[in-house]
Parts: structure tokens; C-alpha cells; sequence
């Protein structure tokens, strides 16, 4: 025989790779797809209830945003290479060619989320210290209504609460000493005593939350610096990988195509 056994098998051996490359492609197109609508749908619901305006829901958005998009990444890659195997389906083509033009968008919206991780924590952060000065602010209006009052009644009118000073503690609170329980409503005490136990009350509260402030804000600064470093990373390499891989898409597209297009050796 003039040919041998393997040339004899040749055509019949790529024409069954053939065939199973639109299959595997189809597989693989499938797979991407759910990755990527995994992904979206953990965003969507990661993100409800919307609160735009509110910058813990900004920092939470981001955090959702970049978990999404790895799996999202990995989702586009495998339609890509779906799309090598089988580079004259059309139908992937054209889920491609919008493809490629979400892929970018998503890319710049990962680098916006660099700026507006800087503007969410330090809004978020001073809207946490403002709210601590204002109660800290509240509690010291109240003790100089309280040193001012020069009977029960107007002790009784000024802890009873003050609609211009809100989140203000109860007069069963002012009166409570782990020492001397069962203080309120009633007073046990004398005029003078119940005074002074309401005042250093007061001024055991304020202490308490300067010295909790004073704590909290290195912590949340350091927190938040460590976060904006970490998160701005990873925003910088996924957007890399989403506006580099739709960069590439057509010269692997038009090497596929040439690949099948091309004749088969004898």
C-alpha cells in the first residue's frame, strides 16, 4: 500500500475533531454565561435596599462590585476561549461584540470606584464623629440645665427631656447607679442628693463617650486607610484585565479564523 495507515485516518480523525469543537465551544459559552450572571445576580442583591445617597451604602457597593468581578472576569475568559473553538459561530460573535464593550465600561466603572472609596470613608467617618460631638454636645446642655434647677420640680421638668435636645437619657437613667438601685421614677433621695448623683451621672457619660471617640477615630481611620489601599489595588487590576482582554479579542479572533479557514494538508 502506498499510504500509510495513519495518513488513511487523518481526514477521518480531524473531521471528528471538527465536529467537537462547536460542542465544546457551546459547553464552554454556556458556562461563561452563568458565571457572569452568578456574579450579577450576587451584586444585585448584595446592594438592596438602594441608598444612594448614604455612604455606608457606597463602601458596601464597592465591596460587592469587586467580589463580583473576578467571577465576571473568569466568566468573559471562558467565552472567549469559546469563541477560539469556534470562530464561525455568529450567535457568540455578536454576544461578543456588546461583550466587549461591557467588558470596557466595567473596567473604567472599577477605576471609579478608587475616588469614590476615598469620598464614602472619610464621609462616613466624619458622619460618625459628628453624630458622637452631637450627643457628647447634648448630654453638656443638659448638665447645665440640671446644675441651674433649684427645686424637685425643675429637676423633674429638665431630665424629663427637652424636645430641642434629642437622644437625650431618661430620667430613670440619670438616677440609675449600679451602686444605689431603684432610684426612679420616685426620688429616694433629697433634692440636693438626687442632684448631684444626676450631675455625676452626666459627667460619668461624658467622659465615657470622649474617652470611646478617642478610641474609635484612630481605629476607623486606620481601618479605612487599610481598606482604600487594598480595594484600590484590586480595582486597578481587574479594570486592567477588563480593558486588556477585550484589547486582544480580535487578533486571537482572526488567528482562529485563519486556523479553520486554512486547507488541510494531505
Amino acid at each position: 500500500m502506498s499510504d500509510h495507515p495513519w495518513r488513511q485516518h487523518g481526514p477521518a480523525r480531524e473531521r471528528s475533531q471538527n465536529r467537537l469543537k462547536p460542542l465544546t465551544a457551546r459547553s464552554l459559552a454556556v458556562g461563561g454565561l452563568a458565571l457572569m450572571l452568578a456574579s450579577l445576580n450576587s451584586l444585585v442583591f448584595a446592594l438592596l435596599p438602594f441608598q444612594f445617597t448614604s455612604p455606608d451604602w457606597l463602601l458596601r457597593f464597592i465591596n460587592a462590585l469587586l467580589a463580583s468581578s473576578l467571577q465576571l472576569l473568569v466568566g468573559i475568559l471562558v467565552l472567549l476561549v469559546a469563541r477560539v473553538f469556534n470562530g464561525r459561530d455568529l450567535k457568540l460573535a455578536k454576544r461578543l461584540a456588546w461583550l466587549e464593550t461591557a467588558a470596557r465600561w466595567w473596567g473604567i466603572l472599577l477605576l471609579l470606584t478608587i475616588p469614590l472609596q476615598v469620598y464614602a470613608g472619610t464621609t462616613s467617618i466624619e458622619q460618625r464623629e459628628a453624630s458622637a460631638n452631637k450627643n457628647v454636645m447634648h448630654l453638656r446642655q443638659m448638665l447645665e440645665m440640671i446644675k441651674t434647677a433649684k427645686d424637685e420640680s425643675q429637676l423633674r421638668q429638665v431630665a424629663a427631656g427637652n424636645p430641642n435636645l434629642p437622644n437625650l437619657p431618661s430620667l430613670s437613667i440619670l438616677l440609675s447607679s449600679p451602686n444605689l438601685p431603684n432610684l426612679a421614677p420616685q426620688f429616694e433621695a433629697p433634692f440636693p442628693v438626687a442632684k448631684d448623683r444626676i450631675i455625676a451621672n452626666l459627667n460619668s457619660k461624658i467622659d465615657a463617650a470622649l474617652k470611646e471617640g478617642m478610641r474609635l477615630n484612630p481605629e476607623r481611620w486606620q481601618t479605612f486607610v487599610a481598606d482604600t489601599i487594598r480595594n484600590g489595588i484590586q480595582a486597578g487590576l481587574l479594570a486592567t484585565a477588563f480593558l486588556k482582554i477585550t484589547k486582544h479579542h480580535n487578533k486571537v479572533q482572526n488567528r482562529s479564523r485563519s486556523q479553520i479557514a486554512a486547507p488541510s494538508n494531505p
